[in-house]
């Protein structure tokens, strides 16, 4: 049996081939072949939103198909790839959009020139959900002599944490423990060479990735109450390397936020305002937030979904090469800019923003999200082939509504006022490309604090090189002394917020 494999939108364009004997799946294929296949729910067939089209050798229609897709793309050939299995001659077109992942390798290196083995070094590790950033610093001066991020190819087991607790009760601990580990030796070997050697690693992360990377037991954390293995930090000895893990909060305010908050104080430490009341906004499908009123930090997650990343959006891609980050519409022109100034393959998330904000400023939908009767049933088209439609803009409005809701409610249970809020700080990656304007034009963050905001990029691995730095541990353990969780399930407050902020 033969399957040749295209992926549409990437130029050169590239036929990979494999034959095998009997049936196979569609995502072990292009395993075999060495691409990855972007799937946000984990191949489990909730977000439906994984569909290839098959040039010939189509199989049979299923359930999962029939759920997903339209009778017409059907006959035309489209099947959802994440439940697809082969069991014949074919050729399958697979939309960029779902195969980016594959070149998603951000590179931004500093001091190359300069050789490491002269230096005593460490390396800050940011364990993200969709990417590892790595940075690294000479221990002495702090200076950053080389960084990297790579994609977490834990992707394939799903984009958010819960898909891949549930791989790892289902007996794939080992395997997600390795895809990070494997990731990161990979990177090393490309900045260090292939006998690298390093005096500390600081690694920060959520819960669950810690967890993974650790092979810690993750069943506490698959359902409420949500109980952790630990929430300390870890250190130990390895190969002659010092590894230390950032401690947590809670299952869902993790090592990252910790990291974050790190940053955050030795960043005021030395302006000397180590009192200054802030609110740190870390964007992500699940976004974690702090508010500091000088003495407590405040501590929430929110459970905003995929939407704001690309995920689960007709429209959406991760932060990829041809993504569109932002864009306006003026006079009836949708003007736009991409990732790498590369053909439009959709919108990642800030551009994502922009539009839902665009759309609403002039017009072209009402204050609860719904498309003018000129777009209402085809959506809004951005590109001929990337149209925003009536459910996408749903998803975001519920996206937003429980950032808002939770930046209330937190700031509620603090007894402070938005008044009392001298910074906001945004994190993650979306943090960083976020316009602000466009964000605070559908209410994810307060008006009030526009004059406010500074994103201070990936907060986590800034905090990891501070650490490095300084290793102050008690800096860290009086951060978690000083943290209080406030919990949004089942909360009525939080219910009726959330309801009232489903509107732009």
């Amino acid at each position: 049996m033969e399957i040749k494999i295209v992926i549409v939108g990437v130029e050169p364009q590239k036929e990979y081939v494999l034959r095998t004997d009997g049936p196979i799946s569609f995502v072990d294929a292009m395993e075999q072949l060495g691409l990855s296949f972007y799937r946000p729910c984990g191949g489990i067939g909730r977000c439906l939103s994984c569909a290839i089209k098959f040039a010939y050798g189509m199989p049979q229609m299923t359930s999962d198909d029939e759920r997903a897709l339209d009778f017409s793309d059907m006959r035309a050939g489209w099947r959802l790839g994440c439940k697809c299995v082969i069991t014949r001659d074919c050729k399958i077109e697979v939309p960029a959009s779902l195969a980016s992942e594959i070149t998603s390798v951000i590179a931004d290196e500093l001091s190359e020139d300069e050789d490491l083995n002269k230096r005593d070094i460490g390396i800050a590790v940011d364990i993200g959900t969709t990417t590892l950033a790595t940075a690294v610093i000479d221990v002495h001066t702090g200076k950053i002599l080389r960084q990297r991020n790579c994609t977490n190819t834990q992707l394939k087991f799903g984009s958010d944490v819960m898909t891949r607790v549930k791989a790892a009760i289902d007996g794939h601990g080992e395997e997600l423990k390795n895809c990070v580990r494997d990731d990161l030796t990979k990177l090393g070997k490309e900045i260090l060479g292939e006998d690298f050697m390093m005096n500390k690693i600081v690694f920060s992360g959520n819960t669950i990735m810690t967890h993974l990377l650790l092979g810690l037991t993750v069943d506490g954390l698959a359902k409420y109450p949500f109980v952790p293995h630990t929430l300390d930090s870890v250190s130990f000895v390895e190969k002659g390397r010092n590894i230390f893990f950032m401690p947590g909060i809670s299952a869902f305010v993790g090592g990252d936020i910790v990291s974050g908050l790190y940053y955050l104080k030795m960043k005021a430490i030395d302006k000397k305002r180590e009192n200054e009341k802030f609110l740190l906004v870390d964007l992500g499908t699940n976004a974690e937030i702090v508010y500091f009123d000088g003495q407590t930090y405040f501590c929430t997650s929110a459970s905003a979904g995929p939407a704001l990343e690309g995920a689960s959006l007709s429209c959406g891609v991760a932060s990829v090469r041809g993504a569109i980050n932002h864009l306006s519409i003026n006079n009836g022109k949708c003007s736009f800019t991409t990732i790498g100034g590369e053909a439009p393959i959709g919108l990642c998330g800030s551009g994502v923003i922009d539009l839902v904000h665009e759309l609403h400023r002039n017009k072209l939908i009402d204050d609860g999200g719904l498309l003018i009767s000129k777009y209402a049933e085809e959506g809004y088209p951005v590109t001929e082939n990337i149209i925003m439609t009536g459910e996408d803009i749903q998803q975001v409005l519920l996206a937003k509504s429980a950032i808002c809701s939770a930046i209330e409610l937190l700031i509620k249970e603090a007894g402070a006022s938005i008044d009392d809020i001298e910074h906001l700080y945004v994190s993650g990656g979306l943090g960083a490309s976020i316009g602000i304007w466009a964000a605070s034009g559908i209410r994810i963050f307060p008006p009030e604090l526009i004059n406010k905001f500074e994103a201070v990029g990936n907060s986590s691995l800034h905090g990891d090189i501070e650490y490095i730095i300084h290793g102050d541990t008690e800096m860290l353990e009086d951060i978690r002394a000083n943290a209080k969780v406030v919990i949004l399930n089942d909360n009525p407050e939080f219910e009726r917020l959330f309801i009232e902020n489903l509107k732009l």
